[in-house]
């Protein structure tokens, strides 16, 4: 069963912030080789497959808490619990739509990196329907992308008082 990580514990293991980082690379890499360069490409994608597996596998093996996906299931299932009883500063650690998109954006890059990869076997080959899925999971990838960048944006201008309580 899920124990709620006692307060003082980082956010993040040191495992888990280089495979955000190296994620975020293999993004903006991926974006940049589609269109200069498809043997560079090719690679990216394997390099996503590689640290997207270690991030499912770290989810089993970690000990750090909020590494675990029983933290991500705990913060899916606590719509109801307040903010406070999370942090002693009041803020979530994570939180339902917190961990809801984390693991959107797991999925969506694992989705591109996967149609990325069938593009290499035989059978999908310039078959435009795989093409199509590759691209449709990139975008959405990208689109996720600049709301999750977003949403950090406004809470930090939040946090420095740039921006009202009510966002306006």
């Amino acid at each position: 069963m899920f124990k709620p990580p006692a307060s003082g514990v980082r956010r993040w293991s040191r495992p888990q912030r280089a495979i955000h980082w190296g994620l975020v690379l293999i993004l903006l890499l991926g974006w940049w080789s589609g269109s200069n360069d498809e043997e560079w490409h090719e690679w990216v994608g394997y390099g996503a497959l590689a640290l997207l597996g270690l991030r499912f596998l770290l989810g089993f093996g970690s000990r750090h808490p909020h590494a675990r996906w029983g933290f991500f299931l705990h913060q899916l299932l606590a719509f109801r619990r307040s903010p406070s009883a999370d942090h002693p500063d009041g803020r979530p650690v994570l939180g339902p739509l917190g961990a809801f998109s984390a693991m959107m954006l797991l999925l969506l890059m694992t989705a591109t990196a996967v149609t990325g990869w069938m593009l290499t076997l035989e059978q999908f080959v310039g078959e435009d329907a795989a093409e199509d899925r590759h691209y449709w999971a990139f975008n959405l990838t990208l689109a996720w992308t600049a709301l999750h960048v977003l949403t950090h944006v406004v809470r930090w201008l939040r946090r420095r008082r740039v921006l009202g309580s009510d966002g306006a």
